[in-house]
């Protein structure tokens, strides 16, 4: 039997509705999403415009029996899919009403993709709403970061509350245990919220990874029986001649 074909080939051979990705985003979701493939998953993607990236989604996840697209374009909703896997969902994803409508199709999501307004506002409100959502061992993407760097996009460099800051910090978060004690993590996301709006620790608890490429980033959920942090410390071996220090931290764990 001849292989699945990847993501790129997908693209390469589609002729159905447009769909607009960089080819960087290809390569990353090829090595990112490939464990999924064979798998009944859920997969949600918000911003499909023309929907043609629904379609080769639904085609890469053969196995998804969901395969969910959301855009606020009214048009959107007129949308006609072959697969009937595949559905819109009309809206703000970050109104209650579009909210609830994601949800119904299915509760948690295994990739979830934020390819929306690109406005840091939205990306992080979106983040905040749905990352939770993510199933254990989940990924959840964002593209087109490099709006948060330009002018009409709201966007800038040296701006202290664009996604690319709030991603950064969620990178600090990962890495809670070894400052934790110097001040209240979720005060990270202060320059984000209102003090009196900060987001619930579950948004982000988590969070296992966040890696960042060109335009775009991937947060990685923690597995359900994987423990947070660097876990243990692993040391081998019984000769020390230079420094016998690790031996008293065999074992130690990093809290």
């Amino acid at each position: 039997m001849a292989p699945a074909p990847t993501l790129q080939e997908l693209y390469a051979i589609h002729t159905g509705k447009v769909s607009d990705k960089w080819s960087l985003y290809l390569d990353v979701y090829e090595a990112a999403f490939a464990r999924f493939r064979d798998r009944p998953i859920a997969f949600a993607e918000i911003g499909v415009q023309n929907g043609g990236s629904l379609e080769i989604w639904a085609k890469y996840f053969a196995q998804a029996p969901v395969v969910v697209g959301c855009d606020i374009d009214p048009k959107c909703g007129s949308l006609a899919f072959d697969d009937p896997r595949i559905a819109v969902v009309v809206g703000n994803v970050n109104t209650d009403a579009t909210y609830r409508a994601i949800l119904a199709h299915s509760p948690l999501y295994d990739v979830f993709i934020d390819d929306g307004s690109h406005t840091s506002r939205d990306i992080i409100h979106t983040f905040c709403n749905y990352f939770r959502h993510v199933k254990a061992g989940g990924v959840y993407a964002i593209e087109d970061l490099h709006c948060s760097y330009l002018r009409q996009w709201g966007g800038g460099v040296d701006r202290p509350d664009t996604s690319m800051e709030f991603l950064k910090r969620l990178a600090d978060w990962v890495n809670r245990a070894w400052w934790r004690a110097d001040r209240d993590p979720l005060s990270l996301f202060d320059p984000f919220f209102a003090a009196s709006a900060r987001p619930d620790a579950a948004s982000f608890r988590a969070v296992r990874s966040v890696t960042f490429l060109d335009s775009m980033c991937l947060i990685e959920k923690r597995a359900g029986d994987e423990a947070p942090g660097a876990g243990r410390r692993v040391i081998v071996g019984s000769e020390a001649s230079v420094s016998a220090e690790p031996l008293a931290l065999r074992g130690k764990r990093d809290t």
